[in-house]
């Protein structure tokens, strides 16, 4: 069950075998009060079990006696073997292979022999306190980071016949589970904890945090309690989270790099450079002045292709300030301008349903090459890091999704434009230890060889030969921020949060 536009599930007690189909029977509901967490939030579950009375049947008087209600958020690592090397888990491990719970909230009982009379309902407040560093909720290829609550009831159903007060109540055991996924996302400006310049411990936690958890009933006056005593030491392969902050991992960083990884062929000589103009400028020639030029770099053994500096501009002494500046960048191929790409926004940061697009401006010089027909995709990749990639997969480190694509016949065009829209629910640009998750804008431009006899041919389309290259920008796509907090009403009054201490 995907709980990006729910925050609750329930469930309840399956009689159909024993002929009792068509009873009411308990049932168990969790719920969050929020759709999307983010790291450091406080998280507050309801934890609702209700005993329907059953108006047909009067005599027999149907009673839930609640043995243990157990509770549990965690947040777990999980690795593809096929992809990672990993190691096979220690003997009598509950987890498995390429599984690491970095973060465990549980208790195995918040309340015990509670008696829920027929027609009756009793809610439970549960609350925590998330890490305030933690990866986001993804679901990829190769990793996933998953995080759930998870509600669990043990009892009886008592039924009594009042009929006959010396016939025996019968007595049907009831176990129910229910486990609603968390989403959380992060505002990664970082990769994690700084602990000195160039160096980041990563976001996911190497050991197990254990968080505190506090209850109380929602009816009355109750205040809260803790429901899961730690000890003041910490635990063999975990931390409380008051520790965390102090925690390090110095080989959490991702060494790799993903943005070298996003382009694995090796192009013809094609580079980029950004130009930046004023808003009234002239953008139907390429003006050599005011491009800001950096050669296609060749990168290391691992990695060959296209890849992008940003430009740097010294403001000119007698510039206005009042100028509005953007942004493009002209495609050269063999010290040709090809075409200038302008983006609709400025900002190479985008957000979740944000649209992205932009504008191709194609320069038909005679007698030099011409762009024929061009191919935008826009995709995210996912690159697994050298240091823990399965070595059957160290030559092709990198899974590719297309989430847009746009193709186009440009021989007779001075001018076309495309938009893109980025999914709504992500994923984010992100990177740990394992894995980094990263979009990019690819353009594939098709054009016309070299040496071409234009005497021979009416029209460019008709030329047989095609020559193809490439070019990557990288972007960043984010969470959207966090709403400013809204008013509380009255009716809130219920969960508001107290210090997480219990009064003695």
């Amino acid at each position: 069950m995907l709980a990006f536009f729910g925050s609750g599930g329930s469930r309840k007690v399956d009689n159909s075998s024993d002929g009792r189909k068509g009873e009411l029977v308990p049932t168990l509901k969790v719920q969050t009060d929020k759709d999307v967490y983010r790291p450091g939030d406080s998280i507050l579950v309801t934890i609702e079990i209700s005993n329907p009375k059953d108006g047909a049947s009067e005599d027999v008087m149907s009673s839930l006696l609640i043995e243990k209600l157990g509770f549990a958020i965690r947040g777990i690592q999980k690795l593809d073997n096929q992809w990672f090397a990993t190691q096979k888990p220690l003997p009598r491990s509950k987890q498995r292979r390429g599984e690491h719970v970095f973060m465990d909230c549980s208790t195995s009982s918040i309340v015990s022999n509670q008696i829920v009379s027929s027609g009756a309902t009793k809610t439970y407040v549960v609350r925590t306190l998330l890490p305030s560093i933690i990866p986001p909720s993804y679901r990829g290829a190769t990793i996933r980071y998953i995080y759930y609550v998870e509600g669990t009831l043990s009892g009886q159903q008592l039924m009594l016949d009042n009929t006959n007060s010396h016939r025996e109540s019968s007595k049907d055991l009831i176990k129910m589970e229910v486990r609603i996924p968390l989403q959380i996302w992060v505002a990664q400006n970082s990769n994690g904890l700084i602990v000195e310049e160039g160096q980041s411990d990563g976001i996911v936690p190497p050991a197990t945090i254990q968080l505190d958890i506090y209850w109380k009933e929602m009816d009355g006056d109750n205040e809260w309690a803790r429901a899961n005593d730690l000890d003041d030491g910490i635990e063999e392969g975990s931390l409380s989270l008051q520790s965390v902050a102090r925690s390090s991992n110095k080989d959490a960083s991702f060494t790799e790099g993903g943005r070298r990884s996003l382009s694995t062929l090796a192009l013809p000589r094609l580079s980029a450079a950004e130009v930046l103009y004023d808003s009234g400028a002239d953008m139907s020639v390429p003006d050599k002045s005011s491009v800001i030029a950096f050669p296609s770099q060749q990168l290391g053994d691992d990695m060959a292709g296209v890849s992008y500096t940003p430009g740097t501009v010294n403001n000119e002494p007698g510039a206005s300030e009042g100028f509005i500046r953007g942004r493009s960048y002209n495609i050269r191929m063999d010290d040709h301008v090809l075409l200038r790409f302008s983006p609709r926004n400025s900002d190479s940061t985008y957000y979740f349903s944000d649209m992205i697009g932009g504008t191709l401006t194609f320069f038909h010089e005679e007698g030099a090459k011409k762009c024929l027909e061009v191919s935008i995709t826009l995709e995210t990749s996912e690159t697994v890091s050298r240091r823990y990639i399965h070595p059957s997969r160290k030559n092709s480190p990198t899974i590719t999704k297309v989430q847009s694509d746009h193709h186009e016949v440009v021989a007779d065009l001075v001018q076309t434009s495309f938009l893109f829209s980025i999914p709504m629910d992500g994923p984010m640009s992100f990177s740990t230890a394992h894995v980094s998750v990263q979009w990019v804008l690819r353009f594939e431009f098709f054009t016309t060889p070299k040496n071409v006899d234009w005497t021979r041919f009416e029209h460019p389309l008709l030329i047989e030969g095609r020559d193809k290259s490439e070019w990557v920008l990288p972007i960043t796509v984010r969470a959207p921020p966090p709403r400013a907090p809204a008013a509380h009403s009255r009716n809130e009054k219920g969960f508001s949060f107290e210090p997480l201490w219990v009064r003695t």
